[in-house]
């Protein structure tokens, strides 16, 4: 008995521990979900207005019965996909789409009530749930119910809440056609853009209504049917638009279901109804061809059937038919006018111009509607655009119309005729002497692209020639393939299909000859009577060689007060500088035939420390020589060393002061031995061996980080190009040591800093993206061991990710592909040390050649010492350099 008891509560212990595990995972697995895929809304003093879609996480439910708990948990949490679009389209569907959002508010200085607005105003039906007190409180509305539903009065569906840590809120959406827009904005801008928005779209309805009246007064004046059907149509197309962007739902029918919802498929038939009239009567499609007048009339009666139809059926099925309706209708349009306007009824070339502004604009919305586009400001506002280019279009045509008016325009037409000739030539002369008064040249260029008679006498010094006669492109001596896009740009001009103001730029802007830059301008001269319609273009040559001079100038003696400034700054960097330079002269022809890769380590080096002093002309001619290390190119090499050690001779010659005072300030500072310095000290120095000690310890030793601090400044100036801000920090113990005999590794070490600030460090943005710090950190750590000391470089940026090196080995073709199929990540990153290696897409005359890790490890090793590299992701990289102190 006692041992089946003991058994029993063994039995009941095993059963606690299972459940306890059980619990626990069940646990671990529900809150691991609940993680959002995309990242939170954050909420920051100073910014009233986010766009929160591609901070969405969505599920699709195609039951259309998931609940919100069962969303949330542990079946469906894990479901969600991040968002990719700012707006999620989803199309036909007869799903239901959930979202998910988290919001943070960061350095707000209190909890204040914040608007989120839904601003698709078709969908069917919208729910959005947050926590209140423990418990999910959820606000339904949408087309579908009456307005009394919204939680705020407003165009967009639109719901206050206050954030809260940690909490998620969902939207849920169903309909015919779904989408998912959602912006989150502060109440006092929510009220802005909603009278902003009410007073454009009040200026529109406002412009249609008056183009309404005005049809239809000329419509009581003339008796033309066209007038009374161009006005019905845009009633119609104003009742549309009037729906789709919500105004229907809050002041015109605000209680009423169809109208908001079938209602676009009534008044849609109705505008194409009217619109076919329009076309019959305006163009007089009755007395042409017989089969285009059946086609309009049978557009006409599809569209009359469409308004029976969304009284009939339900919106579902309406939406199949009149998305499709709408696209081809108005791009048939096109058929009867073209014919039309062929047979010699000009007028129509107006409908021609509107029917195509309409039909992209159509098109586009109704392929963003059914989701094959993203949704974006031209697809969502297209209808509004579109109809403003019909219209304008469209008018023009019907005000023509008028006989009285085209009588009066062909007289007009004629008297202008006659003296456009002369009023030409008037302004010609005019111009001509203004710009000779300026000291331009003034040229005039007709159709095919040849300057006229009458060009000033100046342009004959600035282009070498005579330019009347001859061809633009001619005079600016323009090669074959320049001509044809010169020739393409005179004859767009002339087409006038768009602004000379859109094209003016693209044409040739600039002319140099024998040291002599010339800026070339263009004025269109526009047809009497014709906005777009141009006679002639201007061609204005002014002279900009003395102003481009002078920049050239100012830029030089801006780099050479940097230089000099840096110099100062760094003196015995920069004297180091001048003996390197001149040790690798001396040595050159030696390092040449015996090793080019160390050749070109060296003159990598080199670039990278001129660069470091503003030099921006020897960094150009090193770049040279590394290109013709680089390409074999050794006959030539010694040519460009030559100029390189030509342009340095220049640099020493113009800056021996700069240069004495760097060594003056070298012997002032304890960098030099002082002779009057050991003549007093005489008396304490016992032996030689004391003297030498007292060299030693006074002269010839110092400390290491001192070498390494001359490139804070470096990583600052480097990190302001790039739009990051970067603190560097060195910390640790002092390593005294002969520094001469580390002086070629401390000036290749410039290509760690680089590297961090280039490829480490990532820019401000990107680091409150990842909820980095917004200031960047590299930290050099030295410790002392004795015999060897230590080093280690690390950053808090991006990390190296090991299948991009691979990938750029195998690019670079550095290393076979069996080499690196079983590699471990910390053998791939290792690869940045390979002769060649560089994830720089192109060459500058400062970096991309693939050298730099190279030289530091080829250095590191020279020494007797080893270097490392580890990384993480998203976390930052550390090298770890280990040297002998050398005696």
């Amino acid at each position: 008995m006692v041992s089946e008891k003991l058994g029993s509560n063994q039995l009941f212990l095993w059963y606690k521990m299972i459940k306890f595990i059980l619990i626990f995972f069940t646990l671990f697995s529900i809150s691991k979900p609940l993680l959002a895929k995309a990242p939170p809304v954050i909420l920051v003093d100073g910014k009233e207005f986010y766009e929160i879609g591609l901070n969405l996480d969505i599920l699709e439910d195609p039951t259309g019965k998931l609940t919100i708990d069962d969303v949330n948990g542990p079946e469906w949490a894990g479901k969600f996909k991040r968002n990719k679009d700012q707006v999620a389209n989803f199309g036909f569907s007869k799903s239901a789409f959930w979202a998910r959002f988290k919001v943070k508010e960061k350095q707000r200085k209190e909890k204040s009530k914040w608007i989120l607005s839904f601003n698709w105003y078709e969908q069917d039906e919208i729910k959005f749930i947050r926590k209140n007190k423990g418990a999910w409180k959820i606000s339904t509305t949408g087309d579908f119910y009456s307005s009394s539903t919204r939680e705020i009065s407003s165009r967009s569906f639109s719901f206050d809440f206050i954030p809260k840590k940690n909490d998620f809120y969902f939207i849920r959406v169903k309909g015919s056609l779904s989408k998912i827009d959602l912006s989150i904005k502060s109440l006092k801008r929510h009220r802005e853009d909603e009278v902003k928005e009410n007073l454009i779209f009040g200026l529109f309805f406002g412009f249609l209504s008056c183009l309404i009246v005005y049809n239809l007064i000329i419509y009581l004046s003339t008796r033309s049917l066209s007038f009374i059907f161009y006005s019905f149509c845009y009633i119609c197309f104003g009742l549309v638009l009037s729906i789709v962007f919500g105004f229907s739902q809050v002041y015109l029918a605000p209680n009423s279901m169809w109208m908001n919802n079938n209602g676009i498929g009534f008044f849609i038939g109705l505008a194409c109804t009217f619109w076919y009239l329009f076309l019959i009567s305006y163009l007089q499609l009755y007395k042409e061809n017989s089969l285009i007048f059946k086609s309009s009339l049978f557009f006409t009666f599809t569209g009359f059937l469409v308004s029976i139809s969304s009284v009939i059926f339900p919106i579902s099925i309406n939406l199949k038919i009149y998305i499709p309706l709408s696209g081809i209708s108005i791009l048939y349009s096109l058929v009867p006018s073209f014919h039309r306007y062929k047979a010699g009824f000009h007028l129509a070339k107006y409908l021609i111009f509107g029917i195509l502004f309409t039909s992209f604009f159509i098109i586009l919305i109704n392929l963003s509607t059914l989701g094959l586009i993203p949704t974006n400001f031209i697809s969502k506002y297209g209808l509004v655009i579109g109809f403003i280019m019909h219209a304008t279009f469209s008018s023009y045509g019907v005000a023509e119309r008028f006989n009285l008016f085209q009588r009066e325009n062909i007289k007009l037409h004629k008297k202008f005729s006659e003296k456009l000739e002369d009023e030409v030539v008037r302004k010609t002369k005019e111009i001509k002497s203004l710009v000779e008064n300026l000291g331009q040249g003034f040229m005039v260029i007709n159709k095919e692209g040849i300057i006229q008679e009458g060009a000033t006498q100046i342009t004959n010094n600035f282009f070498n020639m005579d330019p009347v006669g001859k061809s633009l492109s001619q005079v600016l001596r323009l090669d074959e393939e320049k001509k044809e896009i010169f020739k393409r740009w005179i004859q767009n001009i002339y087409r006038g299909l768009l602004s000379f103001k859109d094209l003016k730029n693209l044409g040739p802007q600039s002319f140099e000859l024998e040291g002599r830059y010339i800026e070339l301008d263009y004025k269109p001269i526009y047809l009497e009577n014709y906005k777009n319609k141009i006679d002639k273009i201007i061609c204005v040559a002014t002279d900009k060689t003395n102003e481009i001079e002078l920049e050239r100038q100012l830029e030089l003696d801006k780099q050479n007060a940097e230089f000099v400034t840096t110099c100062l700054q760094n003196p015995v960097e920069f004297v180091d500088l001048m003996d390197d330079t001149h040790d690798l002269l001396k040595v050159y022809p030696t390092i040449k035939e015996m090793d080019q890769g160390e050749l070109f380590r060296k003159f990598h080096t080199l670039k990278a420390r001129y660069g470091q002093f503003r030099v921006k002309e020897l960094t150009y001619y090193i770049n040279e020589v590394e290109t013709g290390i680089s390409k074999r190119e050794l006959n030539d090499l010694d040519s460009r060393v030559n100029k390189f050690e030509v342009k340095f001779q220049e640099l020493i010659k113009k800056n021996h002061l700069i240069i004495q005072a760097a060594n003056k300030f070298m012997v002032h500072h304890g960098n030099a031995v002082q002779v009057s310095d050991i003549l007093d000290n005489k008396d304490s120095f016992s032996s030689l061996e004391n003297l030498f000690i007292y060299l030693r310890e006074n002269y010839l030793l110092s400390d290491i980080r001192g070498k390494f601090k001359r490139y804070a400044s470096f990583v600052d100036e480097l990190a302001a190009k790039q739009s990051k801000v970067i603190d560097v920090h060195f910390v640790g113990d002092e390593i005294k040591v002969d520094t001469n005999q580390y002086s070629t590794f401390i000036n290749t070490s410039i290509h760690l800093f680089r590297n961090m600030v280039d490829h480490g460090i990532e820019t401000e943005d990107e680091r409150i993206e990842k909820t980095k710090p917004q200031r960047g950190s590299i930290k050099v750590d030295f410790k002392n061991n004795g015999e060897t000391f230590i080093i280690q470089m690390s950053d808090d940026g991006e990390g190296i990710d090991p299948q991009k090196i691979k990938n750029k080995v195998l690019e670079k073709d550095l290393k076979p592909v069996s080499d690196l199929q079983k590699l471990k990540d910390s053998e791939l990153i290792d690869m940045i040390f390979l002769p060649g290696f560089s994830t720089k897409e192109g060459i500058t005359d400062i970096s991309g050649r693939g050298v730099g890790m190279d030289a530091v490890r080829e250095e590191v090793e020279r020494l007797g010492g080893s270097i490392s590299v580890t990384s993480k992701i998203d976390e930052g990289t550390t090298f770890l350099i280990k040297l002998p102190v050398l005696s």
